[in-house]
């Protein structure tokens, strides 16, 4: 089993953001920094065989390009042929002590290639020492340049890999193939793509590893022409779970020009939202056939976005986001290794819905499995597998009644071999969040927004209260629309549990989150506003019982007093187009009302 990490690390960064990435037709200077980890010193010799560093750039870069760039290094001579970058020892003899580093800058780094992800790869040759490696990589991604008023994907996705990238390492004699399961998730109020329109454009996704043979890479990817057991080419990137209206991924080819594996992931041309919100906010790819024969250790993933809008007229910035991968030594033991689901916090939008909680693991020499959960009535699941392998994967769907409230579902997975003897089990947990506010007082359910970490309803209340609310100008006909209006007690009275009336502080917060001005935050919560929010003009009942402002202004009571008879409430002016909570109303006005709760 491979268990020797020592090696030699290497980083890339621009010095100008400290990222490692370039801008199209930009010119950068590249910090270079190798460091020895090889658990001993090496050492450099000069003469007629002098330690050498072989630098290959990425692709992406021309010949001519490859010949502007410069390297300056004491005790180093520097030599470009359109095809590397040479730095050859010509000091006097010296030790490379362990933990140090040698650090140089790359100057007149421009490529005016299109945005793609490839590597930096450095060769080593004539160096003495121990576990020097021959080659090691780091990713250096092109993208294009940020552009002011462009919108931030990292602001609205959320990139994972399930089970925290966790893959098993193996021996040459026993290979395990391990699958990693990327998803991509719009963690935004909106769907990532809001035009009227089809987006235009290229929009893509290119996922690449390190690659090479270090307790730093993945797998290698020297042997294009004819891949081995082990080796990166031979990675499969297919997709698992869309919940979206259509994505699809490119496996790398070797016979494409490419010299390292990368995986080209578009969206379907009929998939307008990109990714949508809520129960369609999630897509999932696997990359399974992942053999590694390389130390444990940890390792990335980069996944590079380009080419995306926001809306008819607003692009995004493109975006390089790098996810951690632990490369580990096999159980000892059978049984279970790893069991998870593809969204630990589930959200629904209606408690008549049922959820669907899709679970997978990965187990070692299992037989059987029971999964059970403490849902009431559910019986276990119970799936046999009568030839196992070494390391194999498996998935199931359970399905439960929606509940009315947020909850935990615990789900726990039983191994057992072949005489039915018990292995070991592992528990996933799935957080059921009710994306709704369901008055128990009256079995109506009302949708919900979140901001922050606050859920508001997204509709006026329409409880009918026993005293202190009522119908503007007493007609029910706008019921449907304004709900009820209520006057201060009433608006406080037996509240569910976990939801109250928000305070001054809660309203200027959801309208600092909305918008930089009362005017822009007025646009996104009015009703039809992006937010979701749709408040409403629905007026108010004074304290001698007249209704007024139907339609020309809407008031929502706080909790915040202004004095003993007096609370300020949150005003909707269509006059100005702002909204604003510093104004007050007597108690015993009746004022439109929304509910608050605080969620992590």
């Amino acid at each position: 089993m491979p268990t020797n990490s020592n090696t030699i690390n290497l980083a890339a960064v621009n010095q100008t953001t400290g990222e490692s990435t370039i801008y199209v037709n930009e010119n950068a200077t590249l910090e270079i920094t190798l460091t020895n980890r090889t658990g001993g010193s090496i050492g450099l010799e000069a003469g007629s065989n002098p330690a050498t560093f072989l630098i290959f750039m990425p692709f992406y870069f021309t010949a001519s390009e490859l010949q502007s760039m410069q390297i300056a290094l004491t005790n180093w001579s520097f030599s470009s042929d359109g095809e590397s970058l040479k730095l050859m020892y010509n000091g006097p003899g010296a030790a490379w002590p362990e933990g140090t580093d040698i650090k140089f800058q790359i100057t007149n780094v421009l490529s005016q290639a299109s945005p793609t992800t490839d590597s930096i790869q450095v060769n080593f040759s004539n160096l003495s020492g121990s576990n020097i490696p021959l080659q090691v990589q780091v990713p250096l991604s092109l993208s294009n340049p940020p552009v002011p008023g462009n919108a931030s994907l990292e602001d609205v996705l959320q990139i994972s890999l399930d089970n925290q990238g966790s893959i098993f390492i193996s021996e040459p004699n026993d290979p395990l193939q391990n699958s990693l399961f990327l998803n991509i998730k719009n963690t935004g109020p909106t769907n990532l793509y809001t035009g009227t329109s089809m987006w235009s454009g290229s929009p893509q996704v290119v996922v690449t590893f390190i690659y090479g043979s270090t307790s730093g890479a993945l797998a290698p990817d020297n042997d294009k022409n004819a891949p081995v057991t082990g080796s990166a080419w031979n990675i499969l990137g297919s997709l698992y779970i869309d919940q979206t209206s259509g994505w699809q991924i490119t496996n790398p080819s070797i016979t494409g020009v490419d010299p390292h594996p990368k995986w080209l992931i578009r969206p379907s041309t009929t998939n307008q939202a990109l990714l949508g919100t809520g129960a369609n906010a999630n897509v999932t790819f696997d990359f399974s056939h992942i053999v590694s024969q390389t130390p444990p250790g940890h390792t990335q993933l980069t996944v590079q976005f380009t080419g995306f809008m926001k809306d008819d007229s607003t692009a995004y910035d493109d975006h390089v986001f790098t996810v951690d991968i632990v490369k580990q030594n096999p159980p000892p033991t059978r049984g279970m290794i790893n069991f998870f689901g593809e969204q630990p916090i589930i959200i629904i939008n209606d408690p008549a819905e049922n959820i669907e909680i899709p679970l997978r693991w990965g187990m070692f020499d299992v037989d059987s499995i029971h999964l059970i959960t403490n849902f009431p009535g559910m019986g276990a699941l119970v799936k046999n597998y009568p030839n196992p392998e070494p390391l194999s994967y498996d998935t199931a769907e359970i399905t439960i009644p929606g509940p009315t409230n947020s909850t935990g579902i615990f789900c726990t997975i039983q191994a057992f071999d072949g005489n039915g003897s018990y292995l070991n089990s592992l528990q996933f947990t799935a957080f059921i969040q009710a994306n709704f506010f369901y008055d128990t007082r009256d079995n109506k359910v009302y949708p919900v927004i979140q901001a922050g970490n606050q859920l508001w309803m997204a509709a006026n209340l329409d409880y009918n209260a026993p005293t202190g609310s009522g119908f503007y100008a007493g007609n029910s006909g706008y019921e449907e629309q304004y709900g009820r209006l209520y006057d201060l007690q009433s608006a406080q009275t037996n509240i569910p549990i976990g939801w109250r009336l928000p305070t001054q502080e809660d309203w200027n917060n959801l309208i600092s989150a909305s918008g930089s001005t009362p005017q822009e935050a007025y646009a996104k919560l009015i009703q039809g506003g992006e937010s979701g929010f749709n408040a409403q003009l629905g007026g108010n009942i004074n304290n001698s019982g007249t209704s007024t402002q139907l339609s020309t202004y809407g008031f929502y009571w706080t909790s915040t007093p202004k004095s003993a008879t007096d609370t300020i409430y949150a005003g909707f002016s269509p006059n100005s187009s702002t909204v604003s909570v510093v104004a007050s109303n007597p108690n015993n006005y009746m004022c439109s009302v929304r509910y608050v709760k605080d969620v992590n």
